[in-house]
């Protein structure tokens, strides 16, 4: 066996967002698309796990297991119920998570939007609304004001890419569940344009905050012919966003998977000459968004390779290579990994996964990638959005109808990880 050790004050943790784990967010965009006749989700959220009323329970839980840091999401639907009308309540609620978490001794990082939106945000258009940008701000520096000096962490928006893809290009089911390339784009500049007015706040307000956005990204791969689509579909799902984080503290990383793109020479040719003529580009979009609803390139259904609950091929180590991409194109620039986990309900699976991710991780910051940290996704099983409570990502089951939790195996393994700052693996 040997010893992978991880750099001094490296954080570990686990992470949670608001509407997959608190219950009865009933003022939210994500509420109204999943309880609607029609709702293309499978199921509602409904009390969730209700870490709501259980939190201090749970992160003394995670405490417990050995790890360093808490990520978490404040509700702006809970917060700002109606334009303006900020629920002292809900602040307080907040606050004391944090003072819980601080009290722990984990290191709370604060997300400030993971998917949801107040109903009455979404129902001026969301993330297109040309106010959203200047409310986002608002509601920041309120919420910011009212949890402290104790969070020195904060994630402005949790995967803009994603929802900017699926809730504008119709990628995959999101409120408000549009498909045009127009409202893809218009999404796009809309979330930059708040996460920059976010970032400037926080950083008026707590100058020494790490502030930063999570990325979603993948490890993508292509053959020669597959090389111009794969670089324009990460272009638009990675590297806007990755530009507009230029000023930030910190990159925050979320990988699960890899997309492979695989075309023939000739269409490759095609598509590179085509891509610069916008009526084409705008073709070649609507073509890739189409895609991502029938499954990422590469990985569909029947290609024989291994899969997750979610359908992507179980790679753990594509967060080594999403990893090193920043650092190649920010060089010096702090990286946290803010997510990583996978859908299984085999727990040696999640062990094998965080292994063989943590692995490769340890690798990169032996090169000199500045990883400063590993977030898991996620703490508990719980609402995975459209597929409801069918997916597992938890190092802790709930049984929701007891709302018991029961700690996994591979719960005690990451743990103890956290709590050595180190890896044993097998030099076999």
């Amino acid at each position: 066996m040997s010893d992978l050790t991880f750099p001094t004050g490296f954080l570990w943790g686990t992470a949670t967002a608001a509407h997959q784990v608190e219950g009865g967010n009933s003022n939210s965009d994500w509420w109204a698309f999943e309880n609607k006749p029609d709702s293309p989700c499978k199921e509602p959220s409904g009390t969730a796990i209700e870490h709501y009323s259980r939190y201090a329970r749970d992160i003394a839980l995670l405490a417990g297991l050995g790890f360093n840091t808490y990520r978490f999401s404040v509700e702006w639907a809970r917060i700002e119920p109606a334009e303006g009308a900020f629920d002292q309540k809900e602040l307080d609620h907040y606050r004391r998570m944090v003072d819980m978490t601080r009290k722990s001794k984990l290191t709370p990082m604060v997300t400030l939007n993971h998917f949801t939106l107040p109903q009455w945000v979404a129902e001026r258009g969301g993330w297109l609304a040309p106010s959203t940008p200047e409310l986002f701000e608002r509601f920041t520096r309120r919420v910011v004001e009212e949890l402290g000096e104790g969070v020195t962490w904060y994630c402005t928006i949790n995967e803009p890419g994603m929802v900017a893809m699926g809730g504008y290009g119709g990628g995959f089911t999101f409120p408000p569940g549009l498909h045009s390339v127009d409202s893809w784009k218009g999404a796009i500049a809309g979330l930059i344009a708040s996460h920059k007015r976010a970032r400037a706040v926080i950083k008026q307000l707590r100058p020494n905050a790490m502030v930063g956005l999570t990325h979603a990204m993948r490890e993508f791969e292509s053959n020669a012919g597959g090389a111009a689509v794969m670089r324009y579909a990460r272009r638009m799902a990675e590297d806007v966003f990755l530009e507009a984080s230029a000023d930030d503290d910190y990159i925050g990383v979320q990988t699960y998977t890899r997309t492979t793109f695989e075309l023939p020479r000739l269409a490759g040719l095609t598509a590179s000459i085509a891509l610069a003529i916008p009526a084409i580009e705008r073709a070649t979009a609507k073509r890739f968004l189409a895609s991502q609803r029938r499954g990422a390139p590469g990985t569909e259904p029947g290609s024989g390779m291994r899969r997750t609950e979610m359908g992507w091929e179980f790679r753990p180590q594509a967060i080594a290579a999403t990893v090193r991409r920043v650092a190649s194109l920010m060089p010096g620039k702090p990286i946290v990994v803010t997510e990583h986990g996978v859908a299984t309900a085999d727990d040696a699976e999640r062990v094998e996964f965080i292994t063989g991710g943590l692995t490769a991780l340890h690798a990169a910051i032996a090169d000199g990638v500045p990883v400063k940290g590993y977030i898991h996704w996620s703490a508990f099983d719980n609402f995975e959005w459209a597929s409801g409570y069918t997916m597992h990502f938890g190092l802790i089951a709930v049984d929701r109808a007891t709302q018991q939790r029961a700690m996994k195996p591979s719960a005690r393994f990451l743990g103890e990880i956290a709590r050595a700052n180190r890896l044993k693996v097998s030099d076999v």
